[in-house]
């Protein structure tokens, strides 16, 4: 055998992807802001983006920890 043969087949993802997953829940939040602005809501925009920010980050995070092989 060979450098090259490929014997075993690697594993197939199921699901999406961690990054779209948060992509998706950082515009549904950015969403539901801008509707709650409409509705009248007074927002902090600096706190808002901080938190949402901060939430996506922490996502991330733990997400590449639980995944983590050892």
């Amino acid at each position: 055998m060979t450098d090259t043969d490929h014997t075993t087949a690697s594993p197939v993802r199921s699901g999406p992807r961690v990054g779209t997953v948060v992509w998706g829940i950082i515009l549904l939040l950015l969403g539901l802001g801008v509707l709650g602005v409409g509705a009248g809501l007074t927002v902090d925009l600096q706190a808002a983006l901080i938190a949402l920010l901060a939430l996506a980050g922490v996502g991330l995070l733990v997400k590449a920890l639980l995944t983590r092989s050892d």
